[in-house]
């Protein structure tokens, strides 16, 4: 065995003092260990050499016992410090470094308190994790992990993909389970190292269960076709969807799948009026240029999302929906897929996954950035199927303008649009604009309904409305159609996981193209782009002029069937949270794919096994995809008060749900001062509780929606839809009421803000919850109409 300080690997895993679950990627902490030196004196060979030398997935002769001497093309072993600090940070791994840091952690992973209990939570016994841990970590001091056929065996490449807090913890995990299944193995685990041959066994079929190393072949009608997949990738206003709706309005039969609801139903309503004009087909105008007869083209089609159907023929030969709703039964024409880069999307890019690998259609167009090329042809290459690329250019130049604003709302013209990445930031921004300008303006941010999102944009684009400005978040960036001339970014930096971060390359060029939209405006000269304060400009231009780097990896999501059979090996009791994390901790896959994770995961998991333990895996997974506001405290507790009367009595209703919280109240309060609008003025400051009630009450609407549609007898309650409606036109009103009529500017209050003064870089602490995460109080709505302002209203008790 391998000696350090006189004690076997096997001693030195079981003497290690405990180690917090983070600090064997690393900590600040200092952690003094001696470590054998005996290879010190070595010369080592180059790291390339090996990677130069590589024959991807060649199998190795079966291991009948330890090695006899460890390989001279063994890269140098680094542990000859007597103390190392290690910086607790997500590392950036180049390839020519996989082999080193591989094999320079391992031993920090494997000793991991958090490891052997992830093991034993797995149903490994503990004193045969031990000694697996101990095979391990010599078998990759042996570098027999990272010799070519093993560097091509466990997809260590993976160690160059861009890494999150956790992502370096599931690689060691799956590399230690490949090495710890892998029939070559078996005898020296057995015999060499005395693991009981049911752990062998258990380990094994661990493996084989939650492995997808063949994602494609979970698709089988999909792969008994040969389908032309076409790319149709390029920037923002580049026409690449275009080509791809008017192949899909010339088509018999076909399919739309967007990420948005909004896009579903934009989508549908311009196949049904004939806004799309199909392949082949020259336009035609009258003698005012005008398009004559647009309902010549029009196609009978359906909508289908998570929250809403549109069946206006049970024979339509179209359907718009979802990414998530796409049928893999049903055989297609054509299918269009929008947004293909967001099969890298963490929590949704398992739905792209799917619509790639699955669809049933002759002809599939996947529309998104060049980003997402490598990997589509990675996930295609041994289906059989023809992929063709076809890239586009940006039809009306985008211009960086050579100053920004310098904090002076005064600069803000009509057809402006502000980004900003906080609802209170939106909101101020909106009061100031208005305040400086005289203009009115209307907002767009994520908490919003997409139906309200849809007003808003409306007004926007209507020159008659007197709405010329619009604020709003990313949420600009996808599913709206905006005629905006300018888009002036607030900030280059958003709120994210660990503090403010630079927005990526990508984000940036995908809310600058909104600016000069082709076809938006009556003249197509172009956008133009800039900042709020000069010392974002360089940034902006920087993010512009970035080449957009290829998507490392796409995502993998999980099914019904797959966390039925990982319950069925591990043992009895097992949380929620274990089964959920056994295929991303044990399972193989190919070296571009991870699997999806949830944003909630501990909390769903939390819910699941307190009140849905005895119900079925389906119900389980399906509240995984459910659009619950995990992260509204006062919103989810409502929720789950729903969800607790589906499991214990199989009937939900909605007014016993939200009994005693003042949302219909709330919604009948704002009614009748819309009632009497002519009669009194209402004005709601941003921070109302009001606006923030009814925007929960619209998510806490929508949640039975989507569930009355996959459990129709247990969210059964008739009034929901029309509560729904009613919602919206009372939030689609008290925004309107945000903005005073433009007579009332002159005698708005002065700002006693500094408007030329640049923002902080950091307004938040560190670890504080996102805007639209922030807990959400509750009020006690009975008031008189007097109170106007409706703020501060006061909380339930």
């Amino acid at each position: 065995m391998l000696r350090s300080l006189n004690s076997c690997t096997k001693c030195r895993l079981s003497l290690q003092p405990y180690i917090w679950p983070e600090e064997w990627l690393g900590t600040n902490t200092r952690i003094t260990r001696r470590h054998r030196t005996s290879n010190a004196g070595r010369t080592p060979h180059s790291t390339n050499q090996i990677l130069d030398d590589l024959e991807p997935f060649k199998k190795s002769s079966p291991q009948t016992g330890r090695p006899a001497q460890y390989p001279r093309s063994r890269p140098s072993n680094r542990r000859g410090e007597s103390s190392r600090r290690i910086t607790h940070q997500v590392p950036n791994i180049s390839l020519s470094k996989v082999v080193s840091y591989f094999e320079d952690h391992a031993y920090s992973w494997a000793v991991s308190n958090l490891t052997k209990q992830r093991l034993v939570s797995f149903g490994i016994p503990s004193r045969d994790a031990h000694k697996l841990l101990d095979g391990f970590i010599e078998n990759v001091e042996a570098g027999l992990l990272s010799d070519p056929n093993g560097y091509a065996y466990y997809s260590l490449e993976k160690f160059s993909h861009p890494h999150d807090y956790d992502s370096i913890d599931v690689l060691y995990s799956t590399i230690f389970f490949s090495w710890a299944a892998k029939p070559a193995n078996r005898v020296y685990i057995e015999q060499e190292l005395a693991v009981d041959q049911r752990t062998v066994h258990l380990v094994q079929r661990l493996v084989e269960v939650t492995s997808r190393l063949y994602p494609a072949d979970g698709f089988p009608k999909a792969r008994a076709m040969h389908r032309k997949i076409i790319l149709h990738v390029g920037p923002t206003n580049s026409g690449k969807t275009y080509h791809a709706l008017r192949a899909l309005a010339a088509a018999k039969t076909g399919v739309y799948a967007g990420p948005l609801r909004l896009l579903a139903h934009e989508i549908w309503d311009r196949l049904n009026t004939g806004q799309i004009l199909p392949a082949g087909v020259e336009p035609e105008s009258n003698d005012n240029g005008e398009v004559a007869d647009p309902l010549k083209h029009a196609r009978v089609c359906n909508m289908i999302t998570g929250e809403e159907r549109k069946l206006l023929s049970p024979d339509a030969p179209l359907i718009s929906c979802t990414i998530e709703m796409m049928s893999f039964n049903t055989q297609y024409e054509v299918a269009v897929i929008d947004e293909i880069q967001m099969i890298g999307n963490r929590s949704r890019g398992g739905g792209w996954m799917n619509a790639v690998l699955g669809v049933c259609a002759k002809e599939v167009h996947l529309c998104g950035e060049e980003t997402a090329v490598p990997i589509v042809k990675a996930l295609l290459r041994h289906t059989g199927d023809e992929v063709v690329v076809k890239r586009y250019e940006r039809l009306t130049p985008l211009v960086v303008e050579k100053e920004s604003l310098g904090g002076d709302f005064s600069n803000v013209r009509v057809g402006d649009c502000i980004v900003a990445f906080s609802r209170n930031r939106i909101f101020e921004l909106k009061r100031r604009v208005e305040a400086k300008t005289g203009m009115r303006c209307a907002v767009v941010y994520g908490r919003l309904p997409p139906e309200i999102r849809s007003e808003q944009a409306t007004l926007f684009n209507n020159q008659a409305s007197g709405y010329d400005v619009m604020i709003g978040s990313d949420a600009i960036g996808m599913g709206l159609n905006l005629k905006i001339k300018r888009v002036i970014f607030e900030a280059l930096r958003k709120f994210e996981e660990g503090g403010m971060c630079l927005l990526s390359s990508s984000s940036i060029k995908q809310i600058a193209g909104r600016a000069g939209r082709f076809g938006l405006h009556d003249s197509d000269a172009g956008g133009t782009v800039t900042t709020l304060h000069a010392v974002d400009l360089a940034d902006l231009a920087n993010g512009l002029a970035k080449p957009n780097e290829p998507l490392p990896y796409g995502l993998i999501g999980y099914s019904s069937d797959l966390l039925t059979s990982t319950l069925s090996i591990l043992p009895p009791g097992t949380s929620m949270m274990v089964a959920l994390s056994a295929p991303q901790y044990i399972g193989r896959l190919p070296p571009f794919v991870r699997c999806a994770t949830h944003e909630r995961l501990s909390t769903v998991t939390s819910f699941i096994d307190s009140e849905w333990s005895h119900m079925d895996n389906e119900d389980k997974v399906l509240l995984l995809y459910a659009p619950v506001p995990w992260s509204d405290t006062g919103t989810m507790n409502i929720v789950a008060k729903m969800l607790i009367q589906h499991a214990q009595e199989c009937s939900v209703d909605i007014a016993s749900a939200i009994e005693g919280q003042g949302l219909m109240e709330t919604l009948q309060f704002v009614e009748g001062m819309m009632k009497n609008q002519g009669k009194e003025l209402a004005k709601f400051s941003s921070s109302s509780t009001t606006l923030i009630q009814l925007e929960a009450f619209h998510k806490i609407l929508v949640f039975y929606k989507w569930m009355s549609f996959r459990n129709p007898i247990v969210y059964s309650d008739p009034t929901v839809t029309e509560l729904k409606e009613r919602s919206e036109r009372v939030l689609n009103w008290t925004l309107e009421k945000m903005s005073p009529p433009k007579r009332q500017f002159q005698a708005a209050i002065p700002n006693p803000i500094n408007e030329n003064a640049s923002p902080p870089r950091s307004s938040k602490p560190k670890h504080a919850p996102k805007e639209d995460e922030q807990t959400m109080p509750y009020a006690d709505a009975s008031r008189s109409y007097n109170d106007v302002n409706l703020l501060p209203l006061q909380l339930a008790a």
